[in-house]
């Protein structure tokens, strides 16, 4: 299954659907009346209830093309629709791609750069109504996408992005220096060399960068204050076969809170080859929505154990450590951020990759 789907319900607009099918470099599904579907075509039928074949389709795909009248669209989707944090792309196309319009989650979703995509496709004009697309200013939800950054707060976000978007300023810092370059050159943000220059800005709004948990009173004294967290940080994780994720989620949270860091920043879990099968590291894994990179045993012997070499790991997985070596290695990184911590069947160490 492919993450579009296009829906067309008349002759002309199957043709658009087909046309679009072809060129665009991601793959799409194509979802058609039964009398307008050719032999032996790449596309799926459409019964009679349109509405309830909209409702399943809107549940399987993360962007959705609709060709037909924007009402339409309008009155199946408006059910459907939950939140900007889960609602799929929407966009709506007239039968001969004139108008392409970002109608549901133009963001966070993406149904804007959807819209660009099949306006490009098509030879069209993208719609697009988003107030800081329009205005030329920076969205904290878009800006938080491409830099593949978590939000802490959709609220402050949103609240950042309506000071921007009405003409203000933010005062801006990030942790990283390459970080801080892309936000060089982005209208209304002012970039500070440290949190302290933050602190005593008089612009009020703010944009933090950062995988480490903000000093008491920052945020109420530059209220609203959006807070990015870049997907930076490598879990490296040991433990004892049956070990429940339950003990691995709360020996991580205690080493987070120890070290100010915030879980939003997880990049990805790492451990040994060995702990494949590993059901409790599997389920936090899936709890967290992250990764694991497992690390072959070879790999693990030539990197560092900071904490020091373990002959009683060494006995049962012929390693002499796990949880640092394999979040060093998989960070690509020659230190850690918060050495190993136990737990009666776990060990957690974090990691901290580097960016470009």
């Amino acid at each position: 299954m492919n993450n579009l789907a296009i829906i067309a319900i008349t002759r002309g607009g199957s043709d658009l659907a087909r046309r679009i099918q072809k060129k665009y470099p991601d793959g799409a599904d194509v979802y058609l009346p039964e009398k307008f579907l050719r032999p032996g075509e790449d596309a799926h039928s459409l019964s009679d209830d349109l509405s309830a074949d909209v409702k399943k389709i809107l549940g399987k795909y993360k962007s959705i093309a609709c060709i037909m009248a924007a009402g339409i669209a309008v009155r199946m989707i408006a059910p459907l629709v939950r939140d900007k944090l889960k609602d799929p792309a929407v966009v709506v196309l007239d039968e001969e791609g004139r108008f392409v319009i970002s109608l549901l989650s133009g963001h966070i979703g993406g149904a804007n750069a959807l819209a660009e995509a099949l306006a490009r496709i098509t030879g069209g004009q993208a719609v697009i109504t988003t107030a800081s697309d329009v205005r030329g200013t920076p969205a904290v939800d878009t800006l938080a996408q491409k830099l593949g950054c978590a939000i802490e707060d959709y609220g402050d976000a949103k609240r950042v992005t309506a000071a921007l978007v009405n003409g203000g300023k933010a005062a801006a810092w990030s942790y990283n220096d390459a970080m801080s370059r892309r936000l060089g050159d982005i209208s209304g943000l002012r970039l500070y060399g440290s949190l302290d220059e933050v602190f005593n800005a008089k612009h009020g709004p703010a944009l933090i960068i950062s995988p480490f948990i903000l000093p008491e009173g920052l945020k109420a004294r530059l209220a609203p204050v959006a807070v990015l967290r870049p997907k930076v940080l490598v879990v490296g994780i040991g433990c004892n076969r049956g070990t429940t994720a339950r003990e691995i989620g709360n020996l991580a949270a205690r080493v987070f809170r120890e070290h100010g860091l915030s879980p939003l920043s997880v990049r990805n879990l790492a451990t040994i080859s060995d702990k494949k099968d590993e059901a409790g590291i599997t389920e936090f894994a899936r709890e967290t929505g992250v990764k694991v990179e497992y690390i072959l045993k070879r790999q693990l012997l030539k990197a560092d154990t900071p904490s020091g070499p373990s002959e009683k790991v060494f006995s049962n997985m012929g390693v002499y450590g796990v949880c640092e070596p394999a979040a060093l290695i998989s960070a690509g990184a020659d230190t850690l951020l918060a050495p190993k911590r136990k737990s009666k069947n776990a060990t957690v160490a974090v990691a901290q990759a580097r960016l470009a």
